[in-house]
C-alpha cells in the first residue's frame, strides 16, 4: 500500500503471511510432519532529488513452527518440538549521478533467516544428495550486516559495472560430515536401496563472505547489431574461527569468466525476422579452497566451456508464425565437475575410473514456439 507519495518521496508499507503444513504420505520420510506460519510487515521509503537518490526499508518477521513426534518401530525418528523466530531486517542505499556516464552506489544491510525444516529436522536418507542428513533443533536464527557498493559506467559504445561486497553472518548454517568413533566417515546402509551413504550433519558458526563482480559490454556504433559481453565473478569466504583445520566454508562457488559475442539481424525482414547468432565462453577457475573439515569437501580442477546458439522467428504477412531456437552446449565435449554439485562425492564410476557425477556434456537443443492466438467473438 502506498503510504505518501510527493515529487521527492514514494513511501509504502506491508504485511505478508504464509500457513504451511506439511504430511508425510511416501515410504521414505526425511523429515518430520509440521505446522508452519510466517508473518511480515514492512516499510519502504524512497528519496529523489537531483542526482541523489535514497531509499530505505525495514521489516519485521516472526516464524513459528510446531513440529511433530514421529515413531518407527520403537524408536522415535522425530521428537516433537515448538520453535519461534523473530527478528528485524533492514536496508539503507544512497545513489548519486556524478556525470550523465557515472553512478555511484553505496548499500548498508541487516538480513535475517530463520532455520528451515531440513536444518531443523532432518533424519533420513536424502536421494538427490546421496546423504544421509540429520537436522538440530537447536539451530539459531542466522542475522547478518552487509555492506556494498560499486559504479556503473555507460555511454554509446561501452557500458561497464564494478560492485563489491562484505557479509558477517552469524550463526551461519552449513553442512558437514560426521566423523565415527575410528576417526573416518560415520556411513549408512539405506535399508530402500541398499547405497552406502554418508552421515552428514547441520551445524553453525560466524562465516565472514566478500566477493565482487565486474562487467563490461561493448556495443560499437554503428555496428547495432554486435554485442560483445563480459561478465567475471568472484567469492571468498571464511569461517571467524577455525573448524577441524580449516576456515573456509563449504559450499562456495569458485571465480567464473564469461564471455559472450552476439550478432542480431534482420530485424524488419520479410519472411526471416530477428535472427540472432552467438558463440559463448564459460571459464571457470580451479576451486582452491574447498571446506577440507572432517573430509567434506575436496578442490576443484578448473574447466572452459564453449557454447554455441542462433535462432530466428519465422515472418508471413508480418506476422510470426513461429520461433526457432538451436543450441550446441558445451560443444568440446568437455568432463567437468562444477564445485557445487554434491554428486560430486557419490562411488567411483567402475567404467571411467573416475569418481562422482560429471556434468553434462556435449548436448545440442532445438526449440520450437508456437504463438497461439484466440478470438472470441
Amino acid at each position: 500500500m502506498n503510504l505518501y507519495t510527493s515529487s521527492n518521496w514514494k513511501t509504502s508499507i506491508g504485511v505478508s503471511g504464509m500457513y504451511q503444513t506439511n504430511e508425510n504420505k511416501a515410504e521414505e520420510v526425511l523429515i518430520p510432519e509440521y505446522n508452519l506460519f510466517d508473518v511480515g510487515a514492512f516499510v519502504f521509503t524512497q528519496y529523489h532529488k537531483d542526482k541523489t537518490t535514497f531509499s530505505g526499508g525495514i521489516r519485521f518477521d516472526n516464524r513459528h513452527i510446531d513440529s511433530k513426534e514421529l515413531i518407527e518401530g520403537t524408536d522415535v525418528k522425530f521428537d516433537a518440538f515448538t520453535k519461534n523466530f523473530a527478528d528485524v531486517a533492514g536496508s539503507a542505499g544512497l545513489s548519486y549521478e556524478a556525470t550523465k556516464a557515472l553512478t555511484l552506489k553505496l548499500n548498508l544491510a541487516r538480513g535475517f533467516r530463520a532455520p528451515n525444516l531440513a536444518e531443523l529436522a532432518s533424519n533420513g536418507a536424502h536421494e538427490g544428495t546421496i546423504r544421509y542428513e540429520i537436522g538440530d533443533h537447536n539451530l539459531k536464527a542466522e542475522n547478518s550486516l552487509q555492506i556494498d557498493g560499486g559504479f556503473e559506467m555507460s555511454s554509446d559504445h561501452v557500458s561497464f559495472s564494478a560492485a563489491a561486497f562484505y557479509n558477517h553472518i552469524n550463526n551461519f548454517i552449513f553442512y558437514r560430515k560426521v566423523l565415527s568413533s575410528s576417526g573416518g566417515d560415520s556411513t549408512l546402509i539405506d535399508p530402500d536401496t541398499g547405497a552406502l551413504l554418508t552421515v552428514f550433519k547441520f551445524n553453525q558458526q560466524t562465516a565472514n563472505l566478500y566477493g565482487t563482480e565486474l562487467s563490461l559490454d561493448i556495443h560499437p556504433h554503428p555496428l547495432d547489431w554486435l554485442h560483445f559481453e563480459n561478465t567475471f565473478s568472484f567469492t571468498r569466504a571464511q569461517f571467524s574461527e577455525t573448524i577441524d583445520g580449516t576456515k573456509n566454508v563449504p559450499f562456495i562457488p569458485a571465480a567464473q569468466f564469461i564471455t559472450a559475442l552476439k550478432g542480431n539481424f534482420l530485424s524488419n525482414g520479410r519472411f526471416v525476422r530477428n535472427l540472432y547468432l552467438g558463440i559463448e565462453s564459460d571459464y571457470t577457475f580451479k576451486h582452491t579452497h574447498p571446506f577440507t573439515g572432517y573430509n567434506t569437501e575436496t578442490a576443484t580442477s578448473d574447466y572452459w566451456l564453449v557454447d554455441i546458439t542462433a535462432g530466428t522467428d519465422i515472418v508471413r504477412r508480418n506476422k510470426t508464425l513461429f520461433s526457432i531456437h538451436l543450441s550446441a552446449l558445451n560443444i568440446g565435449d568437455v568432463a567437468y565437475q562444477n564445485h557445487l554439485s554434491r554428486l560430486k562425492y557419490a562411488a567411483v564410476n567402475n567404467v571411467t575410473g573416475r569418481q562422482g557425477v560429471f556434468n553434462m556434456g556435449r548436448n545440442f537443443g532445438i526449440k520450437l514456439n508456437v504463438p497461439l492466438d484466440f478470438k472470441w467473438n
